[in-house]
């Protein structure tokens, strides 16, 4: 059988099935085929997360080493067992190279701390939105404009590789010019047609918080008539970067900014198509390459073995052909000795249940470790984008109280064209304090509108305060420890240098029993489709947690069951100790308290 027909074999099969074939065929030869349909069934996702995070120039690499880390843990780890949410677990890889990113690039960039800082929040608000065809009609249009502004060489080019979506090498091979320089070409052009883009956001917002820039547009206009060219371009780039009259423009700059994360989650997938295709390749020959054996089929598999627990890969060094070199390791050969070593490390992995002392000691030490510290800030992203009680954001916690305090900073972010303006939420006792947030509009006391007194019940029906309430019971050691004491399957694997990794999956049932956070379940009893709820918990050597990931797996009803099966709930913690005390809003002073050291 060929590589062709092979694959659209394949494509036909659930990804439950391959994920079932990889864990049967321990030949990198066999799997070849089964990594090269995941990767064009679920690229458009891991693309539109991608892009949403991180700039373009970033964005190809990213995908690149997301697809090579997943690969290479399949080699190492066989496959991912049940519920087999393959798309759910790439995009929690994408997310941590994209933390990996931040981590060590932009924020630690000498000289703009401040500003990445912002950068980075403001990017974290992005709605994952490549299922919009509103927004993607107009991308679509804006690129036609763009494709006006080219020359008679760029527009040619354009056709291939923007409308045909072929790679350097396939333009190469089709104008008989050398590969390597073709593809650099491309690489460049890429980049034009994405800078053009980004400009004409700009411009068609048409100066309306920067009198120059709008001075400028209509300057153009009557000297050139209406249209879009290359030399508009390159001025309005000019006038914001270096524009003395409006402090070298960084009111255009930070007006530019906010519209290109608003449209890349739909623009940057359409733009860089081929490049991200070109890394996908990349990322499939350099997994090859290290085993060193060509693409073939499966034959007929021997008899399964249960595939091991899955979790997303740490990033690991991010050798991509392009940028670094990559290592070749020695061929695998697939023995019978090679399939007995699998088959002892899968049973290894399927370790039986923890007793109830062991989970209750874990639940015990994370639970005091935080109530030690009594405050802590966290980061929360609640459900896939797009579904309608998706929410994003920060709080605090106030541990020194009981029940627990918290203040937050969350909402739906409803994508382009709306500002991301969260309500400022503290919960004390019974009561929600809800102060309006009305910036960027105004600055200082006026930013605030004002506050009101909700009633906190289970069963409140102001959204706002629902989100509140969500993230207020998934972050406290109510929670965590219930997820832990109450988890079948749990494993606590140490760390070195850090603290242990709990994971574990615990009935719904039992959860919505629980006297502080079961309102948060007791919905999903009606949705689940499998009655559970699934955990992985991270923490330091101080036991304090440092992340959470929670997945429930769900039956929808608004057009989306195939593309978001499962509701995943991702906490990140910091600022452990940093604020002060959280206290009920002073309706004449309403005092922002979600932050990491309010």
């Amino acid at each position: 059988m060929n590589e062709r027909a092979s694959c659209r074999g394949l494509a036909d099969e659930t990804d439950e099935e391959l994920l079932r074939l990889l864990a049967r065929y321990p030949d990198p030869a066999a799997r070849a085929d089964v990594y090269a349909v995941m990767a064009e069934r679920h690229r458009p996702v891991v693309l539109r997360f991608i892009a949403g995070r991180v700039d373009a120039d970033d964005a190809p690499d990213i995908v690149q080493d997301t697809f090579v880390d997943a690969f290479r843990y399949f080699d190492r780890y066989t496959s991912l067992g049940p519920p087999y949410q393959l798309e759910a677990w790439l995009v929690e890889v994408a997310r941590r190279r994209v933390l990996k990113h931040w981590s060590r690039g932009r924020k630690e960039r000498p000289g703009t701390a401040d500003g990445a800082v912002e950068e980075l929040k403001e990017r974290e608000r992005v709605v994952e939105a490549g299922h919009d065809l509103i927004r993607l009609e107009r991308v679509h249009r804006l690129l036609e404009t763009v494709f006006e502004s080219l020359d008679d060489d760029q527009r040619d080019l354009y056709r291939l590789r923007n409308l045909g979506g072929l790679t350097g090498r396939e333009i190469a091979a089709r104008k008989g010019e050398d590969p390597n320089t073709v593809s650099k070409a491309c690489t460049k052009f890429d980049k034009l047609v994405a800078k053009r883009f980004h400009v004409l956001l700009l411009v068609r917002d048409g100066g309306t918080r920067c009198a120059v820039l709008g001075e400028l547009l209509a300057n153009h206009e009557r000297q050139n008539g209406p249209g879009y060219t290359a030399a508009l371009a390159e001025r309005v780039v000019e006038h914001y970067s270096t524009c003395r009259t409006c402090g070298n423009c960084s009111m255009c700059r930070t007006t530019q900014q906010r519209l290109i994360w608003q449209a890349a989650p739909v623009a940057i997938p359409v733009i860089l198509a081929a490049a991200f295709r070109e890394r996908v390749d990349l990322a499939m020959q350099e997994v090859s390459d290290s085993t060193g054996v060509p693409s073939r089929s499966p034959q007929e598999p021997p008899s399964p073995s249960g595939p091991p627990d899955g979790r997303p890969p740490a990033p690991g060094k991010g050798r991509t052909i392009r940028r670094r070199a990559v290592r070749t390791g020695a061929a695998v050969a697939v023995t019978a000795l090679l399939a007995l070593l699998a088959l002892r490390a899968l049973n290894a992995g399927a370790a039986p249940n923890a007793a109830p002392d062991q989970r209750a000691a874990a639940a015990s030490a994370v639970t005091s470790a935080m109530l030690e510290q009594k405050l802590v800030a966290f980061d929360i992203d609640a459900r896939p984008p797009g579904d309608p009680n998706f929410f994003v954001g920060q709080g605090r916690l106030d541990m020194s109280r009981k029940p627990v305090r918290a203040a937050t900073h969350v909402l739906y972010d409803y994508g382009e064209g709306h500002n991301w303006t969260p309500p400022d939420i503290v919960l004390v006792g019974g009561s929600a304090y809800v102060t309006p947030d009305n910036t960027p509009a105004t600055k200082g006391a006026g930013a605030y509108g004002t506050t009101k007194v909700v009633p906190v019940t289970d069963t409140v029906t102001d959204l706002s305060v629902r989100n509140a309430l969500e993230a207020q019971w998934l972050a406290q050691p109510a929670d965590l420890a219930a997820l832990i004491a109450k988890a079948s399957g749990f494993t606590e694997k140490k760390v070195k240098g850090s603290g242990p990794t709990l994971r574990g999956t615990a009935a719904l049932s039992d959860l919505a029993a629980d006297p502080t956070v079961g309102a948060f379940y007791r919905p999903y009893l009606k949705t689940s489709t499998s009655g559970t709820a699934t955990f992985t918990l991270t923490t330091d050597s101080r036991h304090l947690p440092m992340s959470l990931t929670l997945n429930i797996p769900v039956t929808r009803t608004d057009g989306y069951a195939d593309e978001k099966p499962v509701d995943t709930f991702g906490i990140t913690y910091r600022n452990w100790v940093d604020g002060k005390p959280i206290t009920a809003t002073d309706p004449k002073k309403p005092t922002p308290q979600w932050g990491g050291t309010a």
